[in-house]
């Protein structure tokens, strides 16, 4: 009960907008922008291809002095991914606050995530110098089911990364090292080369390695063993499209537009489940970064 009364706070507070968004108000500085995405997932698990195909209809509400409030849904269309995937369902619904001190960046967020997490995370950010910028994650996090059954689990789940982050402007080339602590208490770290092209698309192919899974009552088993008995090594490729900025970069309080990046993403691994992140903002991307007001590596240079 503790966890739902939680989950209910959470969920009152990132919903307080809702009637502002109803009669069209707003106040003095703030931006309400409806958009569509679509997702496209493809993955190799043990020689089986597997396909899936999303719309995310969302709305992301800016009231001013770094605040913002996101929901979005997920219908999906297409799925080989499994039965959870097949059930129209909240994909994020979270209030968050976006601040800057000196050359750190934070930003604290509470409410609904993907990759079915609810509770606290707070992002930072600190760039070292032109080519050199740190990054880190923390979050508190109970896993939620609001599908074919209603499940909240106690909000007791700490998860961490840290990245290292090195760009290479002539060649518009970003090199990403991290590890941490992952969505199932599982352990890794991945090495991520990233290439941007101006106003179009990034492309990146990774490399990852992690730990097994616990078998206590948090972890992910089967018949009472881990999921998966070897090393979970994978790798794979990401492709990000990027809808143009002059597009986004509207002066209107009320924007209608397609999402900011549609993504493709071919992961190869020997778990499905290991080294799984959540996002708090629908349209995070590893092309323009966690956080609006900062300014560093290609970012900087599309700012």
């Amino acid at each position: 009960m503790k966890s739902l009364s939680k989950f209910i706070a959470l969920s009152v507070l990132a919903f307080t907008c809702f009637p502002v968004l109803a009669t069209g108000q707003t106040v003095p500085g703030s931006k309400v922008e409806f958009y569509v995405g679509a997702d496209l997932g493809h993955r190799q698990d043990m020689q089986k291809y597997e396909f899936l195909i999303h719309v995310n209809p969302a709305v992301k509400w800016h009231f001013g002095d770094g605040w913002t409030v996101n929901a979005q849904a997920i219908l999906p269309v297409f799925n080989q991914f499994g039965a959870y995937y097949k059930y129209p369902r909240l994909g994020v619904a979270d209030i968050s606050k976006e601040l800057q001190l000196g050359n750190h960046h934070i930003k604290a967020s509470a409410g609904i995530f993907s990759a079915q997490r609810f509770g606290l995370d707070v992002k930072w950010m600190l760039p070292v110098c032109e080519w050199f910028a740190l990054e880190a994650q923390l979050g508190l996090t109970g896993f939620y089911e609001m599908t074919s059954s209603w499940l909240f689990s106690p909000v007791d789940r700490v998860t961490g990364l840290l990245s290292a982050r090195f760009y290479i402007p002539k060649k518009n080339t970003e090199i990403r090292l991290s590890g941490g602590r992952y969505n199932y208490g599982d352990y890794g770290a991945r090495l991520e080369w990233l290439i941007h092209f101006k106003n179009f698309c990034s492309v990146s192919v990774f490399a990852q390695v992690g730990s097994h899974y616990g078998t206590g009552t948090n972890a992910l088993v089967r018949d009472g063993e881990p999921s998966y008995k070897g090393i979970p090594a994978g790798g794979g490729a990401k492709l990000i499209f990027m809808l143009p900025l002059q597009q986004r970069n509207s002066a209107k309080k009320v924007v209608f537009r397609p999402a900011s990046n549609f993504r493709l993403t071919y992961d190869v691994r020997a778990d499905a489940f290991g080294m799984k992140t959540y996002a708090t903002d629908p349209e995070e991307n590893e092309r323009e970064g966690n956080f609006e007001k900062a300014s560093w590596g290609f970012n900087q240079k599309e700012k």
